[in-house]
Protein backbone atom coordinates (compact mmCIF):
# COMPACT_ATOMS: atom_id res chain seq x y z
CA UNK A 1 0.00 0.00 0.00
CA UNK A 2 1.11 3.53 -0.79
CA UNK A 3 0.05 6.30 1.55
CA UNK A 4 0.95 9.85 0.65
CA UNK A 5 1.69 11.73 3.90
CA UNK A 6 1.53 15.49 3.84
CA UNK A 7 2.23 15.79 7.56
CA UNK A 8 5.35 17.21 9.12
CA UNK A 9 5.51 14.74 12.02
CA UNK A 10 3.05 11.93 11.37
CA UNK A 11 5.53 9.41 9.98
CA UNK A 12 7.65 9.80 13.11
CA UNK A 13 4.66 9.78 15.47
CA UNK A 14 3.30 6.56 13.96
CA UNK A 15 6.79 5.02 13.58
CA UNK A 16 6.21 4.40 9.90
CA UNK A 17 8.84 3.16 7.53
CA UNK A 18 7.66 5.67 4.98
CA UNK A 19 8.75 5.94 1.41
CA UNK A 20 6.37 8.86 0.84
CA UNK A 21 6.58 11.94 3.03
CA UNK A 22 5.81 15.60 2.48
CA UNK A 23 8.41 15.53 -0.30
CA UNK A 24 6.24 12.87 -1.95
CA UNK A 25 3.94 15.61 -3.20
CA UNK A 26 6.46 16.58 -5.85
CA UNK A 27 6.99 12.92 -6.79
CA UNK A 28 3.24 12.56 -7.24
CA UNK A 29 3.04 15.69 -9.39
CA UNK A 30 5.70 14.38 -11.75
CA UNK A 31 4.59 10.74 -11.81
CA UNK A 32 0.94 10.45 -12.72
CA UNK A 33 1.16 6.65 -13.03
CA UNK A 34 1.77 6.35 -9.27
CA UNK A 35 -1.52 6.53 -7.43
CA UNK A 36 -1.55 6.31 -3.64
CA UNK A 37 -4.07 4.10 -1.88
CA UNK A 38 -4.75 6.88 0.61
CA UNK A 39 -3.65 10.46 1.20
CA UNK A 40 -3.21 11.98 4.67
CA UNK A 41 -2.98 15.76 4.96
CA UNK A 42 -2.33 17.75 8.12
CA UNK A 43 -4.75 20.68 8.29
CA UNK A 44 -2.01 22.64 10.05
CA UNK A 45 -0.21 23.06 6.73
CA UNK A 46 -0.58 26.51 5.20
CA UNK A 47 -1.38 24.96 1.83
CA UNK A 48 -3.63 22.15 3.10
CA UNK A 49 -6.81 23.24 1.30
CA UNK A 50 -4.99 23.90 -1.96
CA UNK A 51 -3.26 20.50 -1.75
CA UNK A 52 -6.57 18.75 -1.02
CA UNK A 53 -8.18 20.35 -4.07
CA UNK A 54 -5.16 19.61 -6.29
CA UNK A 55 -4.89 15.99 -5.17
CA UNK A 56 -8.65 15.44 -5.45
CA UNK A 57 -8.48 16.60 -9.07
CA UNK A 58 -5.55 14.24 -9.76
CA UNK A 59 -7.01 11.28 -7.85
CA UNK A 60 -10.81 11.49 -7.72
CA UNK A 61 -11.26 8.00 -6.27
CA UNK A 62 -8.57 8.05 -3.56
CA UNK A 63 -9.53 8.64 0.08
CA UNK A 64 -8.12 11.89 1.46
CA UNK A 65 -7.99 11.85 5.25
CA UNK A 66 -7.25 15.11 7.02
CA UNK A 67 -5.86 15.33 10.52
CA UNK A 68 -5.12 17.95 13.13
CA UNK A 69 -4.09 18.10 16.76
CA UNK A 70 -7.50 19.48 17.75
CA UNK A 71 -10.93 19.48 16.14
CA UNK A 72 -11.83 22.70 14.33
CA UNK A 73 -15.30 22.42 12.80
CA UNK A 74 -14.93 25.20 10.20
CA UNK A 75 -11.52 23.86 9.09
CA UNK A 76 -12.92 20.35 8.71
CA UNK A 77 -15.87 21.67 6.69
CA UNK A 78 -13.50 23.68 4.47
CA UNK A 79 -11.39 20.55 3.94
CA UNK A 80 -14.48 18.54 2.96
CA UNK A 81 -15.53 21.31 0.56
CA UNK A 82 -12.05 21.13 -1.00
CA UNK A 83 -12.42 17.37 -1.49
CA UNK A 84 -11.36 15.63 1.72
CA UNK A 85 -13.07 12.34 2.48
CA UNK A 86 -12.62 12.17 6.24
CA UNK A 87 -11.08 13.76 9.35
CA UNK A 88 -9.28 12.20 12.30
CA UNK A 89 -7.50 13.57 15.32
CA UNK A 90 -3.77 13.19 14.76
CA UNK A 91 -3.52 10.60 17.55
CA UNK A 92 -6.17 8.42 15.83
CA UNK A 93 -5.33 8.93 12.17
CA UNK A 94 -3.63 5.53 11.92
CA UNK A 95 -6.88 3.82 12.94
CA UNK A 96 -8.95 5.94 10.55
CA UNK A 97 -6.64 5.19 7.63
CA UNK A 98 -6.67 1.47 8.48
CA UNK A 99 -10.48 1.49 8.45
CA UNK A 100 -10.67 3.42 5.18
CA UNK A 101 -8.26 0.94 3.59
CA UNK A 102 -10.20 -1.92 5.18
CA UNK A 103 -7.15 -3.13 7.11
CA UNK A 104 -8.90 -3.05 10.48
CA UNK A 105 -11.53 -5.49 11.69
Amino acid sequence: MKILLLCHDLATLLRLDSAWTAAGASVLKKTSNQTPDCIVIDLGRRDALDEIARLRALHPDVDIVTCAATFDGPAVEAAKAAGATDFAARSFVDQRVARRLKLAN
